[in-house]
């Protein structure tokens, strides 16, 4: 009986030396194969960094960092919960407290854009872009009988060559902003980075946009699943040895 048992062990520590011996060649192949991945980032994706104290409306580019604004400021830049004025409030954002508008602010049409530069990319590779959108246009706001819709469109200075796409967002249920629309956009990497841009034409009054994101548009597989998956089958064939 004992010798039976230290043969069974004997047997399972030569087993055991065998799968480490397969294993460790075999992890470092797999963890060369799958490239470890990049963290994907896109600064003050929400626009809260820096927080705006009354009135709650900035029209200074320093108070959004990370982006980068061109044309109109029209009736501001960055919005905060708690601004009021005689035509409505602001009582909601896409996430957080805060928001930018583009527009060429009430009555007036105008073009503005914003653009920011998202890092941790790999080429060839397919992205979604999430971001949020708000019309300012309620019920009320510009003026009963002259809604009209507000349109955006969101592409690339560099880093991508897929068309830009255009979306537009519902009239708000009250004046300013309080309808929030989650938004996507999918494209392909052609570099490590990319400048994405948010952009408005002859665009009357201001539109919202706030919570840009961005996400692997296929996940990549985990390197430490397939090492486990490739053990359990060492181990297998071991065994049957």
């Amino acid at each position: 009986m004992g010798s039976s048992v230290v043969t069974r062990a004997m047997g399972m520590r030569d087993a055991l030396v065998r799968v480490a011996r397969l294993a460790l060649p075999a992890m470092a192949i797999v963890l060369f194969l799958v490239p470890a991945a990049s963290a994907l980032s896109i600064t003050n994706g929400s626009f809260e960094a820096v927080q705006i104290g009354s009135p709650f409306k900035s029209v200074t580019p320093s108070d959004i960092p990370g982006w980068t604004h061109g044309g109109s400021v029209g009736d501001g830049l960055l919005w905060a919960i708690g601004y009021s004025d005689p035509s409505g409030s602001i009582t909601t954002a896409g996430a957080g407290n805060q928001f930018v508008t583009l527009g060429g602010g009430f009555a007036n049409p105008g073009s503005a854009d914003w653009s920011t530069t998202i890092t941790g990319l790999t080429v060839g590779d397919s992205y979604n872009l999430g971001f949020m959108t708000a019309t300012e246009q309620g019920p009320n706001f510009p003026s009963p009988g002259h809604i009209f819709p507000q349109t955006m469109t969101v592409g690339f200075l560099s880093g991508s060559s897929t068309p830009p796409e255009s979306v537009t967002s519902p009239e708000s249920s009250a004046d300013y902003w309080r309808t929030w629309v989650q938004q996507s956009y999918t494209f392909v990497a052609t570099a490590s980075s990319a400048v994405v841009d948010f952009s408005v034409t002859n665009q009357e009054d201001d539109m919202g946009l706030d919570n840009v994101t961005i996400s692997s548009a296929v996940p990549e597989p985990s390197s430490m699943v397939l090492v486990a998956t490739g053990l359990l089958g060492l181990v297998g064939a071991s065994r049957r040895k």
